[in-house]
């Protein structure tokens, strides 16, 4: 999100305005842990934050936002920003409807889970994808999709009458964009950064999309994005008309 934000300003919004220059736009990224991207291995992390300044994004690790108010954030080192615009990313939280089956979750609402994705005590209830808690599983969409392919094959084995198995996750990797050309590729043994990364990024992206159409118009899409530095992000500016006796 630092990343896009940051090209939107210096690239897309660039010759938008008269008498404001947006590529003087600050976009700083405060993470609480002590590096960026912290799932990922210490040295991809480390090339995320070079890659993140290089494209202009000022990088803040090991604080948190102690408060925030109409005019900016303060942290806990006793840092203040000033800024008229603040975003939270602050991750994901599963749907109400695990808490709803009235068994066990954790704090973010997903349900605690047995060895072939059942629901201990219910065998005949399986949860899959982002609702599930499957120990060192992540909530990516490939996991997903294997939970789901498992779930079928459990249900499958319970019509044939046979044994089910344990649900195995198998790591094919993680990708992280940064921004343009920039991103970095985790494949257990084989980890980089930069351009080749995201050029892997876009190839994986576009080879699981469903349907020869939609691979034609992402990539044509992204093709001219890439080439043109144009996007669909625009900002309408101007003050509200009064109300009045007539006014809407």
């Amino acid at each position: 999100m630092a990343g896009a934000l940051i090209e939107i300003a210096v690239h897309s919004l660039g010759d938008e305005f008269d008498v404001i220059d947006p590529s003087r736009a600050r976009v700083i990224l405060v993470e609480g842990t002590p590096h960026v991207l912290p799932v990922y291995p210490e040295t991809l992390s480390e090339s995320a934050r070079r890659q993140l300044e290089g494209i202009g994004v000022e990088v803040v690790t090991g604080a948190l936002v102690d408060e925030i108010d109409e005019h900016g954030v303060t942290l806990n080192t006793g840092r203040r920003v000033d800024s008229g615009t603040v975003l939270w990313a602050a991750g994901v939280q599963a749907s109400p409807l695990g808490k709803a089956l009235g068994v066990e979750t954790d704090r973010t609402g997903r349900v605690l889970v047995d060895e072939d994705l059942s629901v201990p005590g219910h065998p005949e209830v399986l949860v899959a994808g982002d609702l599930a808690l499957v120990p060192a599983v992540p909530g990516v969409a490939p996991a997903a999709m294997q939970m789901g392919r498992h779930a079928g094959r459990m249900i499958e084995a319970d019509l044939k009458g046979v044994e089910r198995s344990v649900f195995r996750y198998r790591n094919k990797g993680s990708l992280a964009t940064i921004g343009r050309a920039r991103a970095v590729a985790d494949f257990g043994g084989v980890r980089f950064g930069g351009f080749f990364a995201w050029v892997a990024w876009l190839a994986i992206h576009i080879f699981y999309l469903i349907g020869f159409r939609n691979r034609l118009f992402v990539l044509a899409s992204w093709a001219w994005s890439y080439l043109t530095f144009r996007r669909g992000a625009r900002i309408i500016t101007g003050v509200p008309p009064m109300e009045g006796p007539g006014k809407p």
